[in-house]
């Protein structure tokens, strides 16, 4: 048992002074700033298209405009970049529907 005793120590010495290093940011600040501005603005498309009292096309926008972000993401590995191409998102100006791959294609709407 006092064999052990010293690296006892050395682990609890060696604990000790990994978590007292600072935390690094892997992102750069503005990276940050983009990713949790993203975070709300990714937090209102998903209520939108959750809402089932909502217009099926007003959902239809706020999952294409989602997906346009996760695009824009995985295009440039950014969230500065996924942030502006979620606020640039138009809807088409055609009101007829043209379903995608991967979309929900049905927004029944319960009766009770």
């Amino acid at each position: 048992m006092l064999k052990s005793l010293p690296l006892i120590s050395i682990l609890v010495t060696a604990s000790g002074i990994a978590y007292s290093q600072p935390a690094y940011n892997v992102l750069p600040d503005n990276e940050i700033l983009c990713k949790q501005a993203m975070g709300k603005l990714l937090a209102q498309q998903q209520v939108i298209f959750s809402d089932n009292q909502a217009a099926p096309d007003v959902r239809r926008a706020a999952e294409r405009a989602i997906d346009t972000s996760r695009e824009a993401f995985r295009a440039h590995g950014s969230y500065c970049e996924a942030q502006e191409a979620l606020q640039a998102y138009k809807p088409e100006k055609d009101k007829s529907f043209r379903y995608r791959k991967g979309e929900v294609n049905f927004f029944g709407r319960g009766t009770g």
